[in-house]
């Protein structure tokens, strides 16, 4: 017979993961698959691979035509956000796909790729 049980809350825990140690690599190039690893590591809620590619997948549309010019991080996300919800490529809230495209342009700050510059 149980007279008492002590059960311990595992809930309120940070979970351990793979990511925890692992950093991007400075490559020459930024990496396709290091991006989507980044992200990950750092987002605070769950999407797909499918969701998390199809986000990058517009970004890099939009970084490449921009090759050459001075873009913006808040338009940046406006891009990826009007594209992604207007062609219905990911059912997920405004805040979570402008959360992932704030995590790529991360990624692309910590390789030295991307510099924030105030105006």
């Amino acid at each position: 017979m149980l007279t008492s049980c002590n059960f311990h809350t595992i809930f309120g825990l940070p979970m351990a993961s793979a990511l925890d140690n692992w950093n991007p690599p400075v490559l020459e190039k930024p990496d396709y698959f290091h991006t989507v690893k980044f992200v990950y590591k750092h987002l605070d809620f769950h999407i797909s691979e499918d969701e998390a590619y199809a986000i990058l997948n517009v970004f890099i549309e939009k970084w490449d035509t921009s090759a050459g010019q001075l873009i913006h991080d808040e338009d940046m996300m406006e891009y990826v956000l009007n594209k992604i919800q207007d062609n219905f490529m990911v059912l997920l809230p405004s805040n979570k796909i402008k959360r992932v495209t704030e995590l790529i342009l991360y990624y692309l700050r910590e390789t030295g790729h991307y510099y924030h510059h105030e105006l």
